[in-house]
């Protein structure tokens, strides 16, 4: 008796470990968004001083953008087929940050360096985005 409870106590457990470590790399990446407060003042008057984005569908190239955004820490900018990324902190196993797409983000800007981007609308051109790796 006291093995078979023994095996029971092992499975429920490794059950409730399986399900912990999916929401945590499933369901948790999906809540997780930049955390600083977005002014979108402050970053308007960075977008105002970098050159025209990209064109080309397959454009990553890195910009000149500062460090920090008002309260926001910036990890990488990169200007991408119309418009521009900020890389922020992101805990978790995806990336995240805000993007910047005057005429809207174009479904086909991910490739090896930033995977299958998910924007949201922050308000006018400017969204929050997670990548998966």
């Amino acid at each position: 008796m006291r093995i078979a409870r023994w095996w029971w106590i092992i499975g429920v457990t490794a059950v409730v470990a399986v399900v912990v470590a999916t929401v945590l790399v499933v369901v948790l990446p999906q809540v997780i968004r930049p955390g600083c407060s977005f002014d979108r003042a402050t970053f308007d008057q960075v977008v105002a001083k970098l050159p025209a984005p990209p064109t080309d569908s397959e454009a990553y190239d890195p910009v000149d953008a500062p460090s920090k955004i008002g309260s926001c820490r910036i990890l990488g900018s990169y200007g991408v087929t119309g418009g521009y990324i900020f890389y922020g902190e992101s805990p978790g196993f995806d990336d995240s940050g805000w993007g910047y797409f005057p005429a809207g983000p174009n479904g086909d800007l991910g490739n090896g360096a930033w995977e299958a981007p998910q924007f949201e609308l922050i308000e006018g051109s400017w969204y929050t985005w997670t990548a998966s790796w």
